[in-house]
């Protein structure tokens, strides 16, 4: 395996732990047996457990902001059909990506230290990308004219939020999606 694809592989690795024990728990040793590599191999890649938790983070903040926002910046569709479409997709990732959610929700509840600080960085850049995006739909008349971008685009966030513990505490993803369409309905779409 090549060094990038031994990196990447440890990485996908450390996404699992990090899901399955949390960000302050996971240990290289616990990382190297799923990897089925010795510890020294992934203190190799990420030589502390500063640089594991910042590297898993930013993996996850790549996973949500470009998978989800960035991504339907440039696509040509009304802005409250993609606003929908992008609060569907993440509905659907608490069954395809699981690991990205959960470490998700417990990365955004870490109200202290640096994991706190790469936490309102990814807020920043998701709430600058979803305002972007809603400030072209107010100028095509794709959203309600009457909505504040910026507020807006922290609720649609919180949405996010919203979606995540519906689907972890059982709601059925048909109840997830009314919720989405009742949502961009009575509160985006013009």
């Amino acid at each position: 395996m090549s060094p990038e694809a031994r990196r990447q592989q440890i990485l996908m690795c450390a996404v699992d732990v990090f899901a399955k024990q949390g960000i302050e728990k996971a240990t290289h040793a616990d990382i190297a047996k799923l990897a089925g590599v010795a510890s020294p191999t992934v203190f190799h890649y990420f030589p502390t457990i500063d640089d594991l938790q910042s590297e898993v983070i930013k993996e996850v903040r790549r996973f949500l902001l470009e998978g989800f926002v960035i991504v339907r910046t440039d696509v040509e569709a009304p802005v409250h059909l993609r606003v929908e479409d992008m609060l569907s997709s993440f509905a659907k990732s608490v069954d395809t990506d699981r690991n990205y959610v959960t470490i998700w929700l417990e990365w955004s509840g870490s109200t202290k230290g640096p994991i706190w600080e790469l936490y309102k960085e990814f807020y920043t850049a998701t709430i600058v990308a979803l305002r972007k995006l809603l400030l072209e739909g107010r100028a095509d008349n794709s959203i309600k004219p009457s909505l504040q971008a910026s507020d807006a685009a922290r609720i649609i966030l919180g949405m996010a939020h919203t979606i995540a513990h519906m689907r972890f505490c059982g709601a059925t993803s048909k109840t997830a999606q009314k919720t989405i369409n009742s949502f961009v309905a009575e509160y985006i779409a013009p």
